[in-house]
């Protein structure tokens, strides 16, 4: 396809230049050669490189461990996903809650080594395991059903799609899937285990633009839950019904609330997670009817992160900057023990693919220590280590160091920065590396990344500015960020790589910004507006063409977040930041990994590819530009631990 000038659309009265739009078509056959000319000289580009094989044994030194996730304790049984160290994908297992051995009930291996699985749902008897299956990284799966006992796998199965819930009732599931197609309506259906091919719908909601119909349950009830946007609220209705009375009527309990409401079901009772005015967020209580009965977990200065239900019990917690809470309360309304939880890290509550569980399991890692799984028995309050991923030890630990930096505007914006320790005494600016996320209210706490544990080890240091969009300080942190306040994360961020170079912790040409999804557009944004500050950037499965992003698969729920080029405003600051867009002809941008693939159904590889080509396309263009593209790879992390393209030499962790 050759290359043109021309326009492609006037939007706005802006006449918008978009000269590889004809890359957004998979299918063509230009499309094709193009991907493969970029495998070639991404292969080409990483067999050059002698030292190689020393990052790659240290990866895989990371990497290649046991790996335990989705833990859940039904009855007497724990029911887990785990990847033994060699094993190329994880495995859904079972074991006794009082030891015995393990029992393999799901190997992908058989399907290859792209395939994955993981648990979706388990009956409240464990008599059955709903469990997911996919190729690749896409986020569509299809399901399947286990009778545990026997070990059979039943011919039932839910086509691709997203899952948006099951619920086991006394003789079949009821389940939600949203498919891409062009229906008319959102649908909760209904299959008997064992009647294959007899589905029923037991209720139904029109589709519109952005809306969703989530499929909630407990033991007594099904619930319903519509969202959708009309203009730049999100409006909620919520239905309930006997689970397993088939004739009983839907219950219409709240109707076209503009709040931001998020009900479930618990025991017998009704909640709903409700934004408050302050910003922040309670939990109340509802009746049947809609009523709202009073607040059962009250706001406090930081927004609910999380809430989990155990049998007696729930649990919210909350982060406050980098620190999490978990709060308790019990089934009579009354306050229970706080959560004694570590310290100078990362804690997520691991929500249960099962109802009516004792135990609470949340998960914990920092900077320096790989993710841990403890479980928490709600009846004593104490907690267990459950299991620990953990590489061969090392004897460096990591140094933190909290700055805070002025971003353009003049606010104040907290900085971390990480070093292993001990080190080499060093003189002089050192290499950095930087990443921040700042979209979807998302907090940056400290995590355990290989990536930036081996570059650390090599002497680097890991900066995280905590940048608006965030939700470091609650709503009004992420508003600052959003919408069309987005250039506001982007000023933060350079502000954070010039108090680098001024403070002489590093210099421009040995500071490195790497980022993926929301992050992949923030580092793409940084480069183009300043690329005389960055010495490289490692760009993954982003968002980069933002006068189009609604037009790819169902990027169109993000209007809340980025806008709308529909709205002229909205419009004027999307193309203010768009990276595709403000390429500029005469610019040596740094060096730039971009990381792709076909099965990424979230930030379409569409836009890596244009961007690319733009960025290839100039003859100002002397750095390297690389495309790591695959054909399996999506947004999800589901390849197999020894991934390798075919005819590739190189092996990729």
């Amino acid at each position: 396809m050759p290359l043109t000038d021309s326009i492609g659309e006037i939007i706005h009265g802006t006449a918008i230049r978009d000269p590889y739009r004809w890359l957004e078509d998979r299918n063509l056959p230009e499309t094709e050669d193009w991907i493969a000319a970029q495998q070639r000289h991404s292969e080409w580009y990483f067999r050059s490189r002698p030292d190689l094989g020393v990052i790659e044994r240290r990866v895989r030194h990371y990497l290649d461990v046991e790996a335990l996730d989705q833990p859940a304790c039904v009855r007497d049984q724990y029911f887990y996903r785990k990847r033994p160290q060699g094993q190329e994908q994880g495995q859904i297992c079972m074991r006794g809650t009082s030891g015995g051995s393990e029992r393999v009930l799901i190997d992908p291996s058989r399907d290859g080594r792209f395939a994955s699985v993981s648990i979706h749902r388990i009956s409240s008897d464990a008599a059955f395991l709903a469990y997911e299956g996919k190729r690749g990284g896409g986020d569509q799966k299809e399901i399947r059903f286990l009778d545990v006992n026997t070990g059979t796998i039943l011919p039932n199965m839910i086509p691709l799609g997203y899952a948006r819930g099951l619920a086991f009732s006394q003789t079949g599931y009821y389940y939600c899937r949203e498919i891409d197609e062009n229906s008319g309506e959102h649908r909760i259906c209904y299959e008997s285990i064992g009647s294959v091919g007899r589905v029923s719908v037991a209720f139904r909601v029109p589709r519109t633009i952005g809306s969703q119909l989530v499929l909630r349950n407990n033991d007594r009830w099904l619930g319903a839950i519509w969202f959708r946007p009309e203009g730049r609220d999100i409006v909620t209705d919520f239905w309930i019904r006997e689970l397993h009375d088939e004739s009983a009527d839907w219950v219409h309990v709240i109707q076209s609330r503009r709040a931001r409401y998020s009900p479930f079901l618990w025991r017998d009772r009704i909640f709903a997670l409700v934004e408050t005015e302050s910003g922040s967020s309670q939990l109340i209580e509802l009746s049947p009817n809609g009523e709202e009965m009073g607040v059962f977990v009250p706001e406090k200065h930081s927004p609910i992160q999380q809430i989990v239900c155990t049998r007696d019990r729930i649990f919210a917690s909350y982060v406050e900057q980098d620190t999490t809470t978990i709060d308790a309360w019990l089934f009579s309304g009354q306050q229970a023990d706080s959560v004694s939880l570590p310290r100078e890290g990362t804690v997520r509550m691991l929500p249960s693919p099962a109802k009516e569980t004792d135990s609470l399991f949340y998960s914990f890692e920092s900077f320096d220590v790989p993710p841990a799984i403890y479980e928490l028995h709600a009846s004593t309050n104490l907690a267990v280590l459950w299991h620990q991923q953990q590489p061969t030890k090392s004897n460096r630990c990591a140094k933190v160091q909290n700055s805070i930096i002025q971003s353009k505007d003049g606010v104040q914006v907290p900085l971390t920065l990480v070093t292993l320790e001990p080190t080499e005494a060093t003189t002089g600016p050192q290499p950095a590396i930087m990443t921040s996320y700042g979209g979807f209210g998302a907090t940056m706490t400290p995590q355990f990344s290989v990536l930036a544990t081996i570059l650390m080890e090599l002497g680097a240091t890991l900066v995280v500015p905590h940048i608006r969009g965030g939700g470091e300080f609650g709503k009004a942190w992420h508003d600052a960020g959003r919408g069309r306040y987005r250039q506001t994360s982007f000023d933060d961020s350079i502000a954070a790589a010039e108090w680098l170079r001024n403070q002489g912790t590093t210099t421009p040409c040995r500071l490195g910004i790497f980022g993926g999804s929301n992050s992949g557009l923030l580092v793409a944004a940084a480069m183009t507006q300043r690329p005389d500050l960055f010495g490289a950037v490692l760009c993954i499965a982003p968002l980069l063409d933002m006068v189009r992003y609604e037009q790819f698969d169902r990027a169109v729920k993000w209007r809340r977040e980025f806008g709308t080029v529909e709205d002229l405003e909205d419009f004027r600051a999307l193309y203010a930041y768009s990276p595709y867009h403000h390429v500029a002809a005469d610019v040596d941008y740094p060096p730039i990994l971009f990381v792709t693939g076909d099965k990424d159904d979230r930030c379409n590889p569409a836009h890596v590819r244009k961007m690319a080509a733009r960025l290839q396309g100039r003859p100002a263009q002397k750095s390297t530009v690389i495309v790591d593209y695959s054909q399996e790879r999506g947004h999800s992390p589901v390849l197999p631990l020894t991934f390798r393209r075919v005819a590739r030499s190189r092996w990729e962790y």
